[in-house]
């Protein structure tokens, strides 16, 4: 896997383009009808508290002025109030959930679109030329954790917007105006209560980006390294029976170690950038009653103060103050938001990148394999086979042998349109064709379906599939086709190429391709698929990449590649 500390920024794409797709979409109205719902509960809850102001002042000034009557008569007001606010406040996280989830799926389905399209998965592995580090990461947990954040904050965000409307009216008209003596006048400054909560906030929120912004950066490095660490245990486990015959046990604890040193030092200052940010949020959080008792010493001076006013005052600041600290409470969050958006926002730009066109690949009907002026280059440019000009004719059997780093497997990448490195020109009919590489592709499952993929399992009948497990001498395991297991683990190296080689008897392809697909297989079994291809498959334009000359006898025609050139 491609592994690189920081994607190329000339393939980024605007944040906000992560953003909008999904409210433009086909589910747009339902999206939209979910958080405009939301919004509305949102409201209600807001209205909710502010009535709960009002009811706090009227309470505490009867339960003071000991009309206790009066106010134990407002309690079941209270308590149904308070039951009607949780079932707002439950429906309103209930349908976030629900919306976030939907977001979530459709944004996966697309990046899983994108990640499948033109082979964009197989160039993410083997192009030099684009960097992006773990997709998996990307599409499995950063999609996931964009939805629930960017819902949450900016629900949240909204939310502190009404509830900043809604009590800066009642810290405005209970606060009244401030007196302010100067030069012989007496000066009233309206909502001075408001005013001063607006300042100090603004402030210290200032003043927050000032010490917690490199945490953005140190966020994205931390998801970095952690895919890091999880791309090399996947490794460990999907090569686990390699690294045991190596004994490579230190050799892998060694890398694991050493994404772990990263993940430390990486974190160190995670939580130095954190606890810089917390330090401030809390320190203005304890410290915030302070403000409003200063704030209050006119009209305590004054005696205009009563208890439930106060109370009331209390609330509405606390209302305010907290609707203006959003960005404080969740600088943190946000952090981790931006982060996970510059990631998202790489990898799309990586995706929306379009294949070099170096080698022109055109589609024919006819069974005709056929290059023109067709030259193979490595990545950086260095030419590695001229091909030239060459046709397999319909029916025809060709081997190709060559020296290991002479091209073969890369002549044939560049046949399947795979390989974009050179000049030249293929024409192949595609949908006629088959390849099968020198490592097969066992998927977990039934055999069944391991058998038929691509295809769905139910594309062939059960006769079908016995036919071709006894074509490629695995007849012992027809009783065990429908049999859920990890095959890829069962299977032998040499059993997995004949599962393979199976698949080419239930297509039926006109053109097969063959990657040294019998390379892990002893010489007898080699000899028989052979004898089954030509058998059962008489009229196949046969293709085989070869080391063993004697393979030679079930071919018409051969080539060597040698010296970067193509001899026929």
């Amino acid at each position: 896997m491609l592994r690189t500390n920081k994607p190329s920024p000339s393939h980024s794409l605007p944040n906000w383009k992560i953003l909008v797709p999904y409210w433009v979409s086909e589910e747009k109205w339902k999206a939209w009808g979910l958080l405009g719902l939301i919004i509305g509960l949102s409201l209600l809850y807001v209205r909710t508290a502010v009535w709960f102001g009002i009811w706090d002042q009227k309470f505490f000034d009867a339960f003071f002025a000991f009309h206790i009557g009066a106010a134990l008569g407002m309690l079941p007001l209270y308590i149904a109030m308070s039951a009607l606010s949780a079932g707002v406040y439950v429906l309103q996280t209930y349908l976030t959930q629900i919306l976030s989830m939907r977001w979530r799926l459709w944004n996966t389905n697309i990046y899983l679109q994108h990640y499948l399209q033109n082979t964009t998965y197989y160039r993410l592995e083997h192009d030099a030329r684009i960097r992006a580090d773990n997709p998996d990461q990307r599409i499995a947990d950063d999609l996931a954790q964009m939805t629930t954040l960017v819902l949450r904050l900016g629900l949240d965000a909204i939310q502190a917007v009404m509830t900043l409307l809604s009590f800066s009216i009642v810290l405005w008209n209970i606060g009244g105006a401030l007196p302010v003596p100067f030069g012989g006048h007496v000066y009233h400054v309206p909502g001075y209560l408001f005013f001063g909560t607006v300042i100090i906030s603004i402030l210290v929120s200032l003043f927050m980006e000032k010490v917690g912004s490199p945490l953005v950066n140190a966020d994205y490095q931390q998801q970095h390294y952690d895919a890091d660490l999880r791309a090399s245990l996947l490794d460990l486990r999907r090569d686990a029976e390699q690294v045991a015959f190596y004994k490579g046990e230190d050799a892998e604890h060694l890398r694991f170690s050493t994404h772990l040193a990263h993940i430390a030092k990486n974190w160190r200052k995670v939580v130095r950038y954190t606890w810089r940010a917390n330090f401030v949020g809390t320190f203005y959080n304890q410290t915030a009653s302070v403000i409003l008792w200063v704030l209050l010493v006119p009209k305590l001076l004054d005696h205009t103060l009563t208890v439930g006013t106060y109370a009331r005052i209390n609330a509405a600041f606390m209302q305010v103050r907290r609707s203006l600290q959003w960005f404080m409470d969740n600088y943190t969050d946000l952090a981790t938001l931006r982060a996970t958006l510059q990631r998202l926002a790489e990898f799309e730009g990586v995706m929306q990148q379009m294949p070099s066109q170096g080698i022109l690949c055109k589609p024919t009907h006819n069974l005709t394999v056929s290059t023109h002026n067709l030259v193979l280059n490595l990545p950086s440019g260095q030419s590695l086979l001229d091909v030239g000009d060459l046709t397999f004719k319909a029916g025809e059997r060709w081997a190709i042998s060559g020296a290991s780093g002479s091209g073969k497997s890369t002549f044939l990448r560049s046949l399947a349109g795979l390989w974009p490195y050179g000049s030249g020109e293929v024409c192949l009919n595609s949908a006629k064709s088959m390849f099968i590489p020198q490592q097969s592709y066992v998927p977990s499952g039934s055999l069944r379906q391991a058998l038929a993929y691509p295809l769905p399992p139910e594309q062939h009948d059960l006769q079908a599939y016995v036919a071709a497990l006894h074509a490629v001498n695995l007849g012992n395991y027809v009783p065990h086709l429908d049999n859920e297991q990890v095959w890829s683990n069962i299977l032998s190296g040499g059993e997995q190429q004949r599962l393979a080689l199976a698949r080419a008897f239930l297509v039926r392809p006109s053109i097969l391709f063959l990657d040294e697909a019998t390379s892990a297989m002893d010489a007898e079994n080699e000899r028989w698929l052979y004898g089954a291809l030509l058998m059962h498959l008489p009229h196949c334009t046969l293709i085989s990449i070869t080391h063993h000359e004697a393979l030679n006898a079930y071919h018409q025609k051969q080539i060597i590649l040698q010296n970067g050139k193509a001899f026929f």
